[in-house]
């Protein structure tokens, strides 16, 4: 491409962005509670144990290389995508080979390694802890009624066990209810106890970024109505809600009062800072709680953003996103699905 047609593409670029936003961005305000499910491209290696055998004792971690946090996706050339199949092909080669060849994802690239097979009382153990997916709660923040995209959480899901972000291949959302609170108390946060059923889908998970996940929903809560989405500079000092649940499946307003503003001109999860000032929710919850995270915030008729984190020392305070953000990373999948 020559330079001066990348400069003109480049140009159109920005000015088809700034178009976009300059334009009124209606979106559905969340609160509902979750349950998500994230299935990665293989198993979640997410430890090992020691195998005694008559030469020593064997872990695969330290002597074959493979790690907490690989992604183990074939086995001696065929690919796994769940337990029932890696047991399959696992017992399929462990009666005529003492070793297997298995290829692994870490840090984004492909690898090989050898793991041992070892029997014990007549099985073969591996000495790897393999789980085949993630699942937590969490709040919706948007629904995109053009697009049918939601967006929640705000933040990205890590492996607890791990500590890593997990790429999507498939995952769910589902209707979820909280049963009760654990409150929040200065350097002890919280959390809301709450159960799903899978057998109640609400829509299909995508991705799993660094400031929320996004998919596609089957269709929108009822009564749900559309608002305008803030610019992040239009957001203001001062009384705002968040919408959230607390008991049951009911979405609830709740007052706060925004104390800081980060100007920001790209994404960060912490450009919102806030106080709980509601005396119903500082009695229920002393405060944030874990599955907060995602529940959208109003301000002056408008969705500014989203609930991301508690100051672990101050639980009544929190951090939020700009919901420009989300916006505009749910505007990216919509570009790859349509």
């Amino acid at each position: 491409m020559k330079k001066w047609m990348f400069y003109f593409a480049f140009f159109v670029s920005l000015w088809t962005n700034k178009t976009t936003l300059s334009q009124a961005i209606d979106l559905v305000p969340g609160g509902e509670n979750i349950g998500i499910e994230i299935r990665p491209d293989g198993l979640i290696i997410s430890g090992s144990y020691d195998i005694k055998t008559e030469y020593g004792t064997y872990n695969p971690s330290r002597d074959s290389d493979i790690k907490r946090g690989d992604i183990l996706y074939e086995v001696e050339g065929m690919h796994i995508s769940d337990l029932d199949e890696f047991s399959h092909v696992f017992q399929q080669e462990a009666s005529s080979k003492d070793e297997i060849q298995v290829a692994l994802k870490r840090d984004k690239r492909n690898i090989q390694r050898k793991l041992r097979l070892i029997k014990e009382e007549n099985r073969y153990r591996t000495g790897l802890y393999i789980k085949e997916r993630l699942i937590g709660i969490g709040t919706v923040s948007f629904y995109d009624p053009e697009t049918h995209i939601f967006g929640a959480l705000g933040h990205s899901i890590v492996d607890s066990d791990t500590g890593n972000l997990v790429e999507v291949k498939s995952g769910a959302i589902y209707e979820s209810s909280v049963k009760g609170i654990n409150p929040s108390t200065n350097g002890d946060p919280g959390e809301k106890v709450a159960t799903f059923s899978e057998e109640h889908p609400l829509g299909d998970l995508m991705e799993n970024t660094s400031i929320g996940i996004y998919g596609t929903y089957d269709q929108l809560p009822d009564g749900a109505k559309a608002i305008p989405m803030a610019l992040h500079d239009e957001v203001e000092l001062g009384k705002a809600e968040i919408y959230t649940v607390v008991s049951g499946m009911k979405v609830e307003k709740f007052s706060i009062e925004i104390t800081n503003l980060v100007r920001q001109s790209t994404s960060d999860v912490k450009g919102i800072t806030f106080k709980v000032t509601d005396k119903t929710l500082l009695e229920k919850t002393g405060g944030i709680v874990a599955g907060m995270s995602g529940s959208p915030m109003i301000q002056n008729g408008k969705l500014i953003g989203a609930v991301t984190h508690v100051l672990v020392d101050k639980v009544q305070y929190g951090y939020g996103i700009y919901m420009e953000w989300m916006w505009q990373e749910a505007q990216q999948l919509s570009l790859q699905t349509t």
